[in-house]
């Protein structure tokens, strides 16, 4: 499956990396796309490694792997733990070269060698760093940085199998294009792949203890249109809470004031009073509600995300009429 890299930034943005090295919010702009989460899951220490400035002032938990074709996101964080597969990969590549009988690893982001392959960048495809290779032993500025470094000893370390698969020669730097390696690795895999006749396994499944889902979309539906219809009447209950509290309260309260005690029926009075009062309360506990709802519940935003989700269509359309007549004649009626 195909997976972008995506961050997502504290106000809910979402920012993609391109092909042209930086992130963008833009939709129009062409993303680099890996074909497998496992090769954006050893892509990404590079990548921070060869842009610092892109990736310094960024939460590392708000980077995801997002999926072209399901449209979910994962977070970087946990793909370890919930895809533990991904740490399991074929090759890991790094450029080496021999400094004083030792060997030394080249980190991209200071194009230098390093003592230890912990600082190393490290590739999951063998044709980026054959490239990259090829480029440094024609490179003069690549060793006048790292003079100790001995240029005829530049090879490619795979650090899975423990062994060297690429050295260059004086026939590959001048004839063999940075392509050939990739075909060669894509030939293996299409072979193998048409030599296996048996296209589905189990090897790599995993038993996902799926929750218990206890909701019913309509039951839902139908308990927001109540919020939207309350919301709708916000306004009138405000209105009539003011009118409470302005008007009919203070239509007692000059009875009270104006009024002899002697000619007022007080038992009735009291009873209107309070009734008054209870229905006010009613309507001020609907004014809280209806309040509290309306600064924490967008409610248009929430209703234009639906109206805009295909989803929701109401039926599919046949493109191919051919194909339209031979399943529509295998529809039970």
């Amino acid at each position: 499956m195909p997976y972008v890299l995506m961050y997502q930034a504290r106000s809910k943005q979402r920012w993609y990396w391109t092909i042209d090295q930086k992130f963008t919010s833009k939709k129009n702009h062409e993303f680099v796309i890996w074909e497998s989460l496992t090769g954006l899951y050893h892509d990404f220490d590079n990548l921070k490694q060869d842009y610092p400035t892109r990736f310094r002032f960024k939460r590392s938990d708000s980077f995801f792997a997002f999926d072209l074709q399901d449209r979910e996101t994962l977070p970087l964080a946990t793909i370890a733990e919930k895809y533990p597969e991904v740490q399991e990969s074929s090759a890991r590549y790094v450029i080496t070269v021999m400094r004083n009988s030792e060997m030394y690893y080249f980190r991209k982001s200071t194009k230098k060698f390093e003592q230890t392959d912990a600082k190393a960048s490290v590739w999951q495809e063998l044709a980026a760093p054959v490239e990259l290779a090829q480029k440094m032993a024609k490179s003069k500025t690549i060793w006048a940085h790292n003079k100790k470094c001995d240029p005829e000893t530049l090879r490619i370390f795979d650090l899975a199998s423990d062994e060297f698969v690429w050295e260059p020669s004086k026939e590959n730097l001048v004839t063999e294009p940075s392509y050939v390696p990739l075909f060669q690795t894509i030939e293996k895999r299409i072979d193998a792949h048409l030599q296996n006749r048996s296209r589905i396994s189990t090897d790599a499944a995993v038993r996902h203890n799926t929750p218990t889902i206890d909701c019913d979309l309509c039951e839902m539906l139908a308990a927001v249109g109540v919020l939207v219809q309350g919301l709708a009447k916000k306004t009138a209950v405000d209105r009539l809470l003011n009118a409470y509290e302005k008007s009919i309260l203070q239509d007692f309260l000059h009875t009270i004031e104006l009024t002899d005690l002697d000619q007022l029926d007080q038992s009735a009075f009291l009873a209107a009073f309070q009734a008054s009062r209870l229905e006010r309360r009613k309507v001020k506990d609907l004014s809280i509600f209806l309040t509290a709802l309306a600064e924490s519940f967008d409610v248009k935003k929430f209703l234009n995300i639906l109206q805009s989700n295909p989803s929701y269509g109401n039926s599919y359309s046949f493109k191919d009429k051919e194909t339209a007549d031979k399943i529509s004649s295998l529809i039970r009626k």
